[in-house]
C-alpha cells in the first residue's frame, strides 16, 4: 500500500502544480503584456494588489510540488537509461535553473506589489516588471527547452512513454526559439520574447501530460514488482 500512496503523490504532485500555475497566472486577469505603458503597470498593480499576492502563492506552492515531481522524473529516468544518465543529469538541472531563474526574476515585482507601486520609483516600477518578463520568457527559453528536450530524447529512444509527448515537447522547443530572439524586442508581439504567451502555457500542459502518463506508469512498476515478489 506504502508503495502505491508514494506512486501517486509524487507522480501527482506534477498535475497538481501545472493547475495550480495555470490558475495563479489568470486569477490577477489576464496577464499583462510585456510591452505595457508604465501606467497600466502601476494601476495593475495597486487594483490587482490582492488578486496578484493570491497568485503568488499559489505559484510558490507550485514551485514546490514542481520540485517534488522532479524525483520522481529523475526515479524514472534511471529505471531506464541507469544511476548515471546524462539525460536525466541535464533535466535535473535545467529543472531547477528554470525554476529558480524564474523565480528570482519575479520577487522584484512581488516585493513592489507588496510595498504598493504608487508609493515607489516609477523607474523601479518598470525595472521589476521588464525584469520578471525577461526571466519569463526570454532568459528562461534555452532552461524551457533543456527541461522537455531532454527527457523527449530519452521517451523517443525507449518508448518509456507515448511518443507523442514527445510532439508537445517539440512545439515547445519551438515557441522558446522564437522567445529567445525576442530578447531584442521591446515592442509588439514578441517583446522580451513573450510569443503570444505560448512558452509557459504549452510547457505546463507537458508537464501535466507528463505526470498523467507516469502515474500510470507508476502502478503499473508498483504491481509488476508486487507479482515477482509474490510468485514462487
Amino acid at each position: 500500500m506504502s508503495d502505491r500512496i508514494d506512486a501517486r503523490l509524487g507522480t501527482l504532485a506534477g498535475l497538481v502544480a501545472a493547475v495550480l500555475y495555470a490558475i495563479s497566472a489568470f486569477v490577477p486577469g489576464s496577464p499583462m503584456k510585456p510591452d505595457a505603458s508604465l501606467a497600466d503597470v502601476t494601476a495593475h498593480y495597486e487594483d490587482k494588489r490582492g488578486a496578484l499576492l493570491v497568485a503568488t502563492m499559489l505559484a510558490t506552492i507550485a514551485v514546490a510540488l514542481l520540485l517534488w515531481f522532479l524525483g520522481y522524473v529523475r526515479r524514472a529516468i534511471e529505471e531506464v537509461d541507469g544511476p548515471s544518465s546524462a539525460l536525466g543529469t541535464i533535466t535535473i538541472v535545467s529543472w531547477v535553473g528554470l525554476l529558480v531563474v524564474a523565480s528570482v526574476g519575479a520577487s522584484l515585482s512581488i516585493a513592489v506589489v507588496w510595498r504598493g507601486a504608487a508609493s515607489i520609483d516609477p523607474k523601479l516600477v518598470q525595472l521589476s516588471f521588464d525584469v520578471e518578463n525577461l526571466s519569463l520568457y526570454s532568459l528562461t527559453a534555452p532552461l524551457a527547452a533543456l527541461s522537455v528536450l531532454a527527457p523527449s530524447l530519452l521517451i523517443w529512444r525507449t518508448g518509456m512513454l507515448p511518443r507523442w509527448l514527445v510532439g508537445i515537447g517539440a512545439i515547445e522547443v519551438a515557441v522558446n526559439v522564437v522567445e529567445l530572439v525576442g530578447i531584442g524586442t521591446r515592442h509588439g508581439a514578441n517583446a522580451a520574447g513573450y510569443a503570444a504567451g505560448l512558452g509557459p502555457l504549452v510547457w505546463v500542459v507537458w508537464v501535466a501530460a507528463l505526470s498523467v502518463l507516469l502515474y500510470r506508469r507508476a502502478f503499473v512498476a508498483v504491481d509488476q514488482r508486487r507479482g515477482s515478489v509474490s510468485t514462487p
